[in-house]
């Protein structure tokens, strides 16, 4: 014979262990841009790259930020996170510097170093 409240009492303890589940799933999904932090993706020029023209354009993504900053000043992304700015080179070395923060304030800097050699 079968023991009904033994299976009863199964489905219950399943039934509350999934809802459980789904809701710690679904926090986790939700804290993701939390647990992540702002992220800076540089698609164009690679750092170290030799440039023979005084200007280049620094194209890249800025993933869950607030605001993005190149060399202190502000500059703007579309809706998907792309970015894409011309910047003027000294002859030599140069370092461009990009700082984002998220809205959190945790900020995250990437360094983009750049050569310089007229031609």
């Amino acid at each position: 014979m079968i023991n009904r409240e033994g299976t009863k009492k199964i489905l219950k303890i399943t039934g509350v262990a999934l809802v459980v589940l789904v809701v710690a799933g679904y926090a986790l999904f939700a804290s993701n841009n939390f647990i992540s932090g702002p992220e800076i993706i540089i698609s164009e020029p690679a750092t170290g790259s030799v440039i023979s023209t005084s200007t280049v354009v620094i194209k890249g993504t800025a993933l869950r930020i607030q605001e993005i900053t190149l060399n202190g000043r502000p500059i703007f992304v579309d809706e998907g996170g792309n970015f894409s700015e011309t910047v003027l080179l000294a002859k030599g070395y140069n370092v461009s510097l990009l700082s984002a923060k998220d809205k959190f304030n945790r900020t995250t800097e990437y360094k983009l170093e750049l050569v310089y050699k007229d031609k």
